[in-house]
């Protein structure tokens, strides 16, 4: 007769398990049953059914300086349950038919009971992670009987989230190192399961944003630069240094593939040749000593923001309306002129330290009225998030 192998090891105890390999219906394994609140290990012997078996006789012997018989049980049916303390065993299995003969007794079957733990978690921090704050994501649980084999994870009703890395120290702590790319909003518990199956869980974790919106303030140096129309045609496609901007800007702070927000802006510009970088030779009907212009604007952009690298960088897009005075008479500009443009431009950002970033790009301006013109305005300043 044949007794089925069990699959692998199965720890045990009132905390253990035991393994064999399954060759037909019935499966070897084991289950567990909490008594009391404590554990209870159950592991069910398997083999071969005889067709006139009428019973089973199982000896079981325990490695004890050699092997000695631990117990000796029978059963009509083609399995066996036990309840094993940690050892090395190995049993065997003799079938008895109508006449109470008994057949052939099968191979000895070796296998080994190891110890398994019950792990208790008691506490982690932090409670949260915002994904709106540029910091790194890691959890420090505590309690006991935290192993190297200890899997630890987070679970909510619709998602797990598995640790890129997990150290364990001294069995009461571990710290959890997720990456940034992989969260997802919501709540969840923190499960560790030992080997063995015996598990403990302790909630409720958070990932989620601190707040609905991402706010920055800048500060840009804008040149200048005519590039078609009535400027250009006047004092040339120059690049006029003196500009400078302020910007507020409210970006969604929720992740996805572009994120939404607006911008408010105003910007000065001084136009003046002897402050400027010819990039022509052409006569313009302009004198330097006479151009002399000072634009004031104030510009609402639509954002979409596209983030890299765990919102280290970001490429930024935005287009808009702006209205503008004009502060000095030139040709077909009058003092006190309102300008109408459009806007359009592109920027990237790179995070220089913390909630400081660096912010370079174009923005391109058409005015509508009172004449026609193009302007480029390069873009490069320090950004605050808050």
């Amino acid at each position: 007769m044949e007794i089925k192998n069990m699959p692998g090891k199965l720890i045990i105890a009132a905390v253990f398990l035991f393994l064999c390999q399954a060759l037909c219906a019935q499966e070897a394994g084991y289950y567990v049953d909490y008594i009391d609140g404590k554990p209870k290990f159950t592991q069910r012997l398997v083999w071969e059914g005889e067709e006139h078996a009428l019973y089973y006789e199982v000896l079981i012997y325990v490695d004890n300086n050699g092997y000695r018989e631990y117990s000796k049980n029978t059963t009509e049916d083609d399995l066996l349950l036990v309840s094993l303390p940690p050892g090395k065993y190995r049993y065997s299995v003799t079938p008895y038919d109508l006449l109470g003969i008994s057949g052939e007794a099968s191979e000895w079957k070796e296998f080994e009971v190891l110890p398994a733990f019950q792990p208790v978690l008691s506490g982690f921090t932090p409670e949260v992670f915002y994904l709106d704050r540029n910091l790194e994501r890691v959890i420090t649980i505590s309690g006991d009987n935290f192993l190297e084999e200890s899997e630890i994870f987070l679970f909510s009703n619709t998602d797990f989230l598995y640790p890129d890395e997990v150290t364990i120290v001294s069995g009461k702590s571990a710290t959890l190192h997720f990456d940034d790319r992989k969260l997802v909003p919501g709540s969840y518990d923190i499960y560790i399961t030992n080997p063995g199956g015996l598990s403990a869980q302790s909630g409720t974790f958070t990932i989620g944003y601190r707040k609905p919106l991402d706010f920055f303030l800048k500060l840009s140096w804008n040149p200048l630069i005519p590039v078609y129309g009535y400027m250009n045609e006047i004092i040339g496609p120059n690049v006029y240094l003196a500009g400078a901007s302020l910007s507020f800007e409210a970006v969604s702070s929720k992740r996805g593939n572009f994120n939404g927000g607006l911008e408010m802006s105003v910007s000065f510009n001084y136009l003046n040749p002897a402050i400027s970088i010819k990039t022509t030779e052409e006569y313009y009907p302009v004198s330097q000593a006479d151009a002399e212009i000072f634009l004031t604007t104030f510009d609402l952009n639509i954002v979409l923001q596209r983030r890299f690298n765990l919102g280290q960088m970001a490429l930024t897009f935005r287009f808009g309306v702006g209205v503008g005075t004009v502060s000095s008479s030139l040709g077909n500009y009058e003092e006190g002129d309102i300008l109408i443009q459009l806007n359009l431009n592109a920027t990237y950002l790179v995070r220089l330290y913390r909630d400081i970033y660096l912010e370079a790009g174009l923005d391109f301006c058409n005015h509508m009225s009172p004449v026609f013109s193009g302007l480029i305005k390069p873009r490069l300043g320090v950004v605050w998030q808050f």
